[in-house]
């Protein structure tokens, strides 16, 4: 009897280290994928460019760019909404319509693009709790705002920011693409910060970074934080942002095929996205380059507060989700892995492949203590292009260890 309970005891031991393993980076974990937008349907050729937020009711909207052909197509922004944590989703709804912006311009304009979504939630307005902030641009030139007070049902009509968020030399000009953030902690505590980026003259200049700021929840906007080192080799372009538990703020961009080491960059603010802080025994001045495992192609990427001790959760856990070129699929935009933190981005370790195939934008949100929502570009394995925008539940305790 005593020897059956010492059986016993070491094979519960045994299965309790086991399933306390942490995953198995090498390998894309075993997830659902559901299919959100799919090119050829709803009478879009191509949906590109995904974004995703929990509305103050639990609703999730994936907000994306529905197009009729490539970046400089006739573009819509469209929603689709979840009332399941993504189980399913609703049928898609225009919320805002090119056409709808042909007045800008002359009688000979070329199909308009609407693009670079940028939503945040705005939880801690008192008079308007949940509203939500949709910036985003209109021929990646002019800068316009929106908003939503009934969870993403109506948006109320466009206003636009250029001259507040724009310099006169700057030319193209993209918000996010990415979710943007409201600050929970410290002196700045409210305010809505979205992370953007920008040329000089044509289309084709130099390149840098700048964040969008709101402290009235809205009501207006300006400029903070700009990386204007043109010069240096790393070519911030599409940047992604998160809040730490010190207050300070987090950026991660894409290095646009400058010659600094590797495709991220990283840099951070002391000051609620005002300036970004001097970079410390570096030959940089702001965004510094990010060592493996930060390895995916030249593209968006996306970061997110997954947990935090301050907030009541057992870990500190940033995750960084994109493209990984040392996967199974090779060199380029194929294999969609989480990067992950649990020392506030001091140090980064890889994490699960969500998806093996063809892979590129990004972006997570949080929907619970202990999951959240990864909506991505999509391949079929073994395929040579993304032809969907889907979606993986992913438990955080895959990431927690003995």
């Amino acid at each position: 009897m005593i020897r059956d309970c010492k059986q016993i005891l070491l094979l519960l031991l045994l299965l309790i280290a086991i399933l306390s393993r942490p995953v198995d980076a090498a390998r894309a974990i075993e997830s659902k994928t559901i299919t959100v937008f799919k090119n050829g349907s709803d009478g879009y050729n191509i949906f590109r460019i995904p974004v995703i937020v929990k509305a103050g009711n639990g609703d999730l909207l994936a907000i994306c760019e529905a197009r009729e052909g490539g970046d400089a197509s006739e573009i819509d922004l469209v929603l689709k909404r979840s009332t399941n944590n993504g189980e399913s989703w609703q049928p898609l709804r225009i919320i805002q319509e090119s056409d709808d912006f042909r007045d800008l311009f002359s009688a000979n304009a070329p199909p308009v693009t609407i693009g670079n979504p940028a939503p945040v939630v705005d939880l801690l307005d008192p008079r308007h709790p949940g509203r939500i902030w949709l910036p985003f641009t209109v021929e990646n030139d002019r800068v316009f705002i929106t908003y939503s007070d009934d969870h993403g049902a109506t948006w109320e009509p466009r206003r636009e920011i250029t001259d507040e968020t724009k310099k006169e030399n700057w030319g193209w000009y993209a918000t996010g693409p990415v979710h943007s953030i409201q600050l929970q902690r410290g002196s700045h505590r409210g305010r809505l910060v979205v992370p953007a980026d920008h040329r000089l003259g044509k289309d084709r200049g130099p390149e840098g970074v700048q964040a969008l700021l709101s402290d009235d929840h809205g009501a207006t906007w300006r400029l903070g934080a700009i990386d204007d080192t043109y010069d240096d080799d790393m070519k911030a372009n599409e940047t992604t942002v998160v809040e730490l538990n010190d207050g300070r703020l987090y950026f991660n961009t894409r290095n646009q095929k400058g010659k600094a080491n590797g495709t991220r960059g990283g840099a951070y603010s002391s000051d609620g996205g005002e300036s970004f802080d001097r970079a410390q025994n570096s030959v940089y001045k702001w965004f510094t380059p990010e060592p493996p495992p930060f390895d995916p192609p030249v593209v968006q990427c996306s970061l997110l507060r997954a947990a935090s001790t301050v907030d009541g959760d057992d870990l500190d856990l940033i995750l960084f989700s994109g493209p990984d070129e040392s996967g199974p699929s090779g060199k380029g935009r194929s294999d969609l892995r989480l990067r992950y933190s649990t020392d506030e981005t001091l140090t980064w370790h890889d994490g699960p492949l969500i998806h093996e195939g063809p892979a590129a934008y990004s972006d997570m949100v949080r929907l619970d203590k202990r999951q959240v929502g990864i909506l991505f570009e999509a391949g079929r394995k073994g395929g040579s292009r993304y032809d969907q925008i889907g979606f993986v539940r992913f438990d955080l305790d895959l990431l927690r260890t003995r």
